[in-house]
């Protein structure tokens, strides 16, 4: 499984505001990261639609978590930005495809993408930058001036 563009830089905005614990620009998070703000403030749109993050309009705004870091889960992100897509075109319409009913390797790829989603469901945002569970992001060599 591929997660796109938009995936990794939600998850990367969304690690650094809960890291730095306040508001910070696009441009600071885009600078940061050495990525396209143009592209970054569409993201931060869409985690604002889906309510992980308020956005402060105007001179001095910026962009903050909306929500605590500890539950924003990263699972959650990812399937929000990611969309129910599943691995093959069968997934949602089991008709798509003449081995269907009883197509094994359907079910084995629906079971892999639930195992996927079902490890992510253990970590949030938080356990990402903190150096929790599986080491974190201890070595994050992002400068928090500010």
């Amino acid at each position: 499984m591929k997660l796109r563009l938009q995936t990794d830089y939600a998850l990367r905005a969304l690690i650094l505001l809960g890291r730095a614990n306040r508001k910070m620009t696009a441009g600071e998070i885009a600078d940061a990261y050495l990525i396209s703000k143009d592209h970054l403030v569409k993201v931060i749109q869409q985690l604002s639609r889906f309510g992980y993050v308020r956005a402060y309009p105007g001179r001095g705004g910026g962009v903050a978590l909306a929500i605590d870091a500890e539950k924003i889960l990263v699972r959650d992100v990812i399937r929000e930005m990611e969309g129910s897509k599943g691995v093959l075109d069968c997934f949602k319409d089991p008709n798509f495809c003449p081995m269907e009913p009883g197509c094994v390797l359907r079910r084995l790829l629906m079971t892999a993408e639930s195992a996927f989603y079902d490890a992510l469901g253990a970590s949030s945002i938080a356990d990402l930058y903190a150096g929790r569970r599986n080491g974190g992001i201890v070595n994050l060599k992002v400068d928090l001036k500010g």
